[in-house]
């Protein structure tokens, strides 16, 4: 679920859509393995999938994304390809209510170039395990990330693999949010209960599960506590939730390279009074691109014939056809984005 907040000011919008670039081969076929890494100071069980850099002679065979999303290419369970000691890290958080497997489309993508991508499934605010509280402690989000990063750094499976000084974040909706504040985004919760819980505004689009949060409980201190983890680099964001909450000092913490990928047909968070309100917001060196094609699902996997029919609200673009073309252009960005903050090889 992801929610409609009213945003408070315009911005000019992007680019208008161009033709991606021929592609060369990727240099890696792609593994894909899995782990639970268990917090107990939280009481939380971190299912977490791993994307990573396979040597040709891995034979990948199609993998589910999803009950509704269209299958991607990986090779369960093979070795790090042994071209590089040691390899960059991408942490790939979902949307709310989505799950880890829902970025297979970009994992994939940045994994055969050379990265390796570690995605975890954020309880209370996942597929099957998903509830109002889950969604306004979205301060979790972040810290399951840290959480995880300690624990596979000391795994001695992946620590030695894993270069500590190139880490960057990325996510899409809820995802957007978690990668900010791994970067210093602070949560603002006062613009969701001021707009879930007003007479007038409580039965908007977007409140269901949040009109009757009780949020006198929620501890402001804690909520809007900074959450950056200096391990992480840079940060790109896809249709970022709660774009239009932040104050500028929600922002003020950001210090390293951002990037914005924005849905101009976002149906949920109007595009030039959210997105375009957080670029503004941004540090002028923000690097932001907007899909006029894309609406605010469009980073979610394609879907299969299952999810037209069964969700598809979750299938549907701004411009019908369109997701194939915006997932390579989204691709292509993120891939330039991270090979120049983190240096892949």
């Amino acid at each position: 679920m992801w929610l409609v907040v009213p945003c408070l000011m315009t911005a000019c919008a992007g680019p208008s859509r161009s033709s991606p670039p021929v592609r060369a081969a990727a240099p890696f076929h792609v593994g894909l393995q899995s782990a639970v890494y268990r917090d107990e100071a939280r009481q939380r069980s971190l299912r977490t999938v791993f994307w990573y850099p396979a040597s040709e002679s891995a034979q990948m065979t199609p993998q589910p994304a999803g009950d509704v999303f269209s299958s991607f290419l990986a090779a369960p369970g093979v070795p790090l390809a042994d071209a590089h000691e040691r390899y960059p890290v991408v942490l790939m958080s979902h949307g709310s209510g989505g799950s880890a497997i829902n970025q297979s489309w970009l994992a994939t993508h940045l994994a055969a170039h050379g990265f390796i991508v570690i995605a975890v499934n954020h309880v209370g605010n996942m597929v099957g395990d998903n509830s109002p509280e889950g969604y306004v402690r979205a301060w979790e989000r972040p810290k399951d990330f840290s959480f995880v990063l300690d624990s596979v750094l000391k795994d001695p499976a992946w620590g030695p693999r894993i270069d500590a000084e190139r880490i960057g974040a990325a996510g899409h909706s809820m995802g957007g949010y978690t990668a900010l504040a791994l970067v210093g985004a602070t949560l603002n919760l006062e613009p969701i209960a001021r707009f879930c819980t007003a007479p007038a505004t409580r039965e908007s689009a977007g409140c269901e599960m949040l009109r009757d949060v009780d949020y006198r409980k929620i501890d402001r201190a804690v909520s809007r506590a900074s959450y950056r983890d200096p391990r992480v680099k840079s940060a790109f964001a896809m249709a970022p939730g709660m774009a239009g909450t932040y104050a500028q000092r929600d922002v003020a913490g950001i210090s390293v390279p951002v990037a914005l990928m924005l849905a101009r047909g976002d149906e949920l968070m109007p595009h030039a009074e959210c997105g375009m309100r957080l670029a503004g917001q941004l540090p002028a060196s923000t690097r932001v691109w907007v899909v006029n094609e894309a609406g605010h699902y469009s980073f979610l996997p394609e879907c299969s014939a299952v999810g037209l029919r069964a969700a598809p609200e979750l299938c549907r673009d701004a411009e019908a056809g369109a997701r194939a073309d915006i997932h390579a252009r989204a691709q292509d960005a993120a891939l330039e984005f991270f090979t120049q903050t983190l240096g892949a090889r």
